[in-house]
């Protein structure tokens, strides 16, 4: 029943580096301080570098455009 949303640039970002660059046990496995890394690394990319993510979430939402062409994202609020 729940849609998710599509994926941004970062965290097409974060996925990759999570499986492609990470060596299980160099940063350890705290999310925390992995996310951080992962931060700084985006942080310091040139722009073009960050322009091939930013070209791959365009093709990701596209592709959820298709998948589910009502879905519009709409935050439930908790109180």
């Amino acid at each position: 029943n729940h849609i998710p949303r599509p994926a941004n640039a970062f965290m097409l970002f974060r996925s990759d580096f999570v499986k492609h660059r990470h060596k299980l046990g160099s940063l350890g496995t705290n999310h925390c301080s992995l996310s951080k890394t992962i931060s700084n690394c985006w942080k310091q990319l040139k722009d073009e570098e960050k322009a091939v993510w930013y070209e791959k979430a365009q093709i990701e939402k596209a592709k959820h455009q298709e998948m589910y062409p009502e879905y519009r994202y709409r935050p439930s609020y908790r109180k």
